[in-house]
């Protein structure tokens, strides 16, 4: 089914309105716009309240809208890269006071996710999460403009659901500038970090007992719900990632089946490399959790640093995150 080139009361609106026109042509752009598929529908279980499809004409690229409730955190944590805390990856604000965050895939795949906290007894929170595809070679999400199409595409699918399903949420700001683009950024001297590794510059002569000199970070702003930091090596290579994961990506997280389980309120294994944290948060939102993982794809790979020492990275991280939070001090393992 084709969404016409025309605008106005002619666009025929995707998700059962959710998506309109505004959103659609912030992802996909000008020109003609194919819907692919049907509209779908989860379960009360699964959270899921929609989901559609749509492609450019000339198929250079493919979107995927989606909005759920709380229950959804679980499948949003997967499609962010949070389910498996071992990749070294970083999310990033969406910035102008959006509740969200970008996270990138790979070259041409992207993802941008806003949580919205309802004040509505129907819903506690809304889940807005768009996948962006660019299969053309000349396309990437390194380019600064196809970031911020994502981003605003976000906002604006964001809005509709925050309408739709009455939420009565706080919204952002118009995006006026990309969000970054953090992990092809050039790492910085861990005795030097800012955002959201400021916090383990302290750590900086221990860690480098460890072979690890180096952070890449994101601006650290309160609004973000899920917050990395990754930490590398003097060859660049990343070795450890610290994430923050708050509200329904805490809970998502707990709740799913993920490689790294998080039982209790805070945990280490044996051996190293794998650790959390957790820490309780205002207003009867979910406990925030925090992680410290190698992020060595086998286990002959991963670095593996001292029970002390992976102790102090999740209180150094943990303890900064959980503040911008208004959480209290995390309970450490």
């Amino acid at each position: 089914m084709a969404v016409k080139e025309y605008r106005g009361a002619h666009f025929s609106p995707l998700c059962d309105g959710v998506v309109r026109e505004e959103a659609v042509r912030a992802a996909l752009g000008d020109g003609e716009i194919r819907r692919t598929g049907k509209d779908e529908h989860g379960s009360p279980e699964s959270g899921l309240l929609a989901e559609c499809k749509a492609m450019k004409s000339d198929k250079s690229k493919y979107v995927t809208f989606s909005a759920g409730s709380t229950s959804f955190g679980s499948k949003v944590v997967d499609r962010v890269l949070n389910h498996d805390l071992f990749e070294g990856n970083v999310s990033t604000p969406l910035g102008s006071k959006w509740p969200g965050v970008l996270t990138i895939e790979s070259p041409g795949i992207a993802y941008a996710t806003v949580v919205l906290r309802c004040s509505s007894p129907r819903y506690d929170n809304l889940l807005i999460n768009i996948k962006s595809m660019l299969v053309h070679k000349d396309a990437r999400f390194s380019d600064p403009a196809e970031r911020l199409k994502l981003a605003r595409a976000a906002a604006a699918m964001s809005k509709e659901a925050n309408k739709r399903w009455k939420c009565g949420a706080q919204l952002g700001e118009k995006i006026r500038r990309a969000p970054a683009d953090a992990i092809r950024s050039r790492p910085k001297p861990l005795s030097d970090a800012t955002g959201t590794c400021r916090s383990l510059r302290k750590l900086a002569p221990a860690a480098k007992k460890w072979g690890i000199t180096q952070a890449i970070g994101a601006e650290s702003v309160g609004e973000a719900p899920t917050q990395d930091c990754l930490l590398a090596d003097a060859k660049g290579r990343n070795v450890y990632r610290l994430s923050a994961l708050t509200g329904p990506f805490a809970r998502g997280y707990r709740d799913g089946g993920n490689l790294g389980q998080v039982p209790g309120k805070a945990g280490r294994e044996k051996r190293g490399g794998w650790a959390w944290a957790s820490a309780k948060c205002p207003d009867g939102q979910s406990p925030a959790l925090f992680t410290a993982a190698s992020t060595g794809l086998g286990e002959d790979d991963r670095l593996e640093v001292s029970a002390d020492f992976e102790r102090e990275l999740l209180k150094a991280f943990g303890s900064d995150m959980a503040a911008l939070h208004g959480c209290e001090k995390p309970t450490l393992p």
